[in-house]
């Protein structure tokens, strides 16, 4: 019976992840990633899940398919991250053309908006 579960588990993944490859479907919950702090959180919860099933020797459909649920929410902290990186250095940026002009309220403002974005990566979030 559970062999037969399993290849049932595993035929669904397969079929729902091929159809209508052009759209994306969330066929599992996943955890939102509203802020750089709580995108961190999730990516150190469930890496920790992940890595417990990328470690094992072998790997079986019931893993393959936990591995497709942890991604959403993975995917969703990445691309917090990548959003805040992508701030972080349009505003560094702008500190270095500030330099370069000698502009004083530039350099103090998004010198500003720099340092804290990158604090909040920097700084260790504290998970629940």
């Amino acid at each position: 019976m559970k062999k037969i579960m399993t290849s049932a588990i595993a035929s669904f993944v397969l079929i729902t992840a091929n159809a209508q490859a052009d759209e994306k479907y969330s066929h599992f919950p996943s955890l939102a990633s509203d802020d750089t702090a709580t995108a961190l959180c999730n990516l150190e919860a469930f890496n920790k899940k992940l890595q417990a099933i990328v470690t094992k020797d072998k790997l079986t459909p019931e893993d393959m398919v936990k591995v497709h649920e942890l991604t959403y929410t993975l995917e969703n902290a990445v691309i917090r991250l990548q959003k805040d990186l992508e701030t972080i250095a349009a505003d560094l940026e702008k500190v270095h053309l500030a330099s370069e002009r000698l502009d004083k309220d530039t350099i103090k403002g998004s010198g500003k908006y720099y340092l804290e974005a990158t604090s909040a990566i920097l700084n260790k979030a504290t998970c629940k």
